[in-house]
Parts: C-alpha cells; structure tokens; sequence
C-alpha cells in the first residue's frame, strides 16, 4: 500500500528542509510542498483562496496516489491558522475519491532557542518568529503522533531516524 508521511510541526522547526532530505532518500517518492499549492500575490485568506489551496494540494495528492511510479508521498505541513481545515478537506476528498493509502504521520520539535535559531537562519522577521512561536508551538501537544526532537540531530539524522521509525519501508 502506498504510504502518506505527513510531516508537521511548528514553524521553522524543519519540516521543509527534512522533507527535501526525506525525498533524496526514499526511492519512488514525491515531495508536495504546500507552500507553491498556495502562492499568490497578495496573500489573502479568504473562502475562495481556501478553496483553490485545498484543491491544488488535493489534486497534487490524488496524482501522486494514481501514478505507478510514486508509492511514498511527503507532506510537510503546518496545522496553524486554517490550514488544519484545509487538510482535514484534502483527506476528505481524497477518501471520497477511493484512495488508499497508510497514513505516517511525524511530528518534528526542537528546543525553543533552537526554533528561533532556525528561523533566523531562514531570515525571517523577529516579528514573524515571534509569532510563529507564539501561534504553532502549542498547536501540536494533543496529538498522538510520534515526535522527533531534532535539536541535537543533523538533517541526515533525522531523516534515518524517520525510516528507523519504519514510516518508510
């Protein structure tokens, strides 16, 4: 059965840059990054946007799952604002589709100084880390899902570490 490895976490925990290693590693996977599901100029949620970033990562999803080549899709993803109503949408629609697939979810932390370390390393604002921080560290205490702390790990680490788990096979 092909498999889903969902990849959340707070923001500028790694989910992006683990993804990309995750994909290098895994042969037959493909890598979908939401964040080209939802460019525009300017970035506005609003009912419609929702709707057109649900269904280009629905869409994206449906393919990978239908092509003979790929059996491993990575989903790096966030939960914050709306986009945990976005996915809950996309596996909807992708269960009222008939697709099958093992759900692999993984959550990536780190310590606190280090998610701001990262995120200043990605350059953003110290108005946009400290939001970040203040809005997506605590979305990811109630699940259930395993954790990696990738503070004291290399990409590669945490890369082994996620086939370790045997989310990858």
């Amino acid at each position: 059965m092909k498999k889903l490895i969902l990849i959340c976490g707070a923001n500028g925990v790694g989910k992006s840059t683990v993804s990309r290693a995750l994909l290098e590693a895994v042969e037959r996977s493909a890598c979908i990054d939401s964040e080209y599901c939802c460019a525009i100029h300017p970035f506005e949620l609003t009912a419609d946007t929702i709707q057109l970033f649900r269904a280009n990562i629905t869409a994206l999803m449906i393919n990978c799952f239908c092509s003979a080549t790929i059996q491993t899709v990575i989903f790096p993803y966030g939960f914050h604002g709306p986009r945990r109503e976005i996915y809950q949408g996309v596996l909807d629609e992708l269960r009222e589709q008939g697709i099958r697939y093992e759900f692999c979810p993984v959550i990536l932390e780190c310590e606190y100084n280090e998610n701001v370390d990262r995120m200043r390393k990605d350059k953003r604002t110290e108005d946009r880390i400290q939001r970040a921080l203040k809005q997506t560290r605590h979305i990811y205490d109630h699940y259930d899902y395993p954790r990696i702390d990738t503070t004291h790990l290399s990409v590669s680490e945490t890369v082994e570490e996620i086939i370790r788990m045997h989310i990858v096979v």
